[in-house]
């Protein structure tokens, strides 16, 4: 029987399977040419993708980045969410796995860990990556990746939306409504987020002023050395009388291309999300939350932000820690 926190895992991407496992399609530039990098195996004798299985206390983003730094020696950043594969695995079980871009920089060569589980990892042409790929279903995540190569989208930054996490109640709460805090669920969901966000490493916080908001960001901020940027339009004081402010700063945020997490509250999710809309393909914007709560306490909402050849959110997904 599979575990309960790995089914948690990969509820909280609204996934359902027996086994969940997750990886990485890393990519390189070499004279405009495209190249991506593959694992051999050699109990299966076979060619694949970076990835692993999930562990207890994991999401799939974070189990991405640990087994690409385990099979190829690589600390990678997730890109832009790419085709999962789905396929049975013995006579009863179902197996997902969840897959992701990841573009490597530098010249550091690829190093795995244990040459019992991989004995080599190459970089290879998107041509001969297409005849050495042992699985013909893992053509899939080479198709995407070379399509939104071709059209400038493979290359994006994050703009991450965060929902600070579980608060003490408002109905029981009697002092100022800006210091409400986080109950220990939310303190746990702060810092469940501090592993999943690093999976996007992003290097710009902002945050509602408001104490819950803060204290949802600070665990990651403490890990990364980062200072919270406190912006009064985001509370929901300042949304409730001009949202408009609230739009404009996520607009911003889209055109300046930086990897950025942003901790608001309910119910200044709609402005935030008409801002990330207005930036995104019709086939982009129907995957946005359309419904109240929008996002629950402590999930994150990541969009994709494509820079060239103007800053378009190319793709969107949801998680939640862990302990949500």
């Amino acid at each position: 029987m599979t575990p309960t926190p790995v089914r948690t895992a990969g509820a909280s991407a609204g996934l359902d399977a027996d086994v969940f496992a997750a990886g990485a399609v890393c990519w390189r530039e070499r004279g405009g040419a495209l190249e991506v990098l593959l694992v051999h195996r050699p109990r299966y004798r076979d060619w694949s993708w970076p990835k692993g299985k999930i562990e207890a206390g994991e999401t799939l983003p974070e189990c991405a980045v640990r087994e690409v730094a385990e099979e190829t020696g690589l600390q990678i950043t997730l890109g832009r969410p790419l085709p999962s594969a789905r396929y049975p695995v013995g006579k009863k079980l179902t197996k997902h796995v969840s897959y992701w871009a990841a573009e490597v920089r530098g010249e550091q060569a690829p190093q795995p860990e244990n040459p019992r589980e991989i004995d080599e990892a190459r970089w290879m042409s998107v041509r001969e990556a297409y005849r050495k790929l042992s699985r013909y279903d893992d053509r899939r995540q080479l198709d995407a990746l070379t399509e939104a190569h071709a059209h400038d989208g493979l290359r994006t930054v994050p703009l991450i939306i965060v929902r600070h996490g579980k608060a003490f109640p408002r109905s029981k709460w009697h002092e100022t409504e800006s210091l409400r805090p986080l109950l220990a669920l939310g303190t746990r969901q702060a810092l469940a987020l501090t592993g999943l966000l690093a999976a996007w490493r992003p290097v710009k916080l902002i945050s509602s002023p408001w104490k819950r908001c803060v204290a949802t960001l600070k665990p990651y901020s403490a890990a990364h050395g980062l200072t919270i940027k406190l912006k009064p339009e985001i509370s929901e004081k300042a949304n409730k009388k001009k949202p408009e402010r609230a739009e404009r700063l996520i607009g911003k945020l889209i055109q300046a291309g930086r990897p950025v997490a942003v901790c608001t509250h309910r119910p200044v999710l709609p402005s935030i999300l008409r801002a990330i809309e207005s930036a995104s393909p019709p086939h982009v914007a129907k995957r946005l939350p359309r419904k109240d709560p929008y996002l629950a306490p402590g999930e994150i909402l990541v969009a994709h932000v494509r820079l060239s050849p103007t800053p378009r959110v190319a793709a969107v997904e949801r998680f939640r820690p862990i302990d949500s």
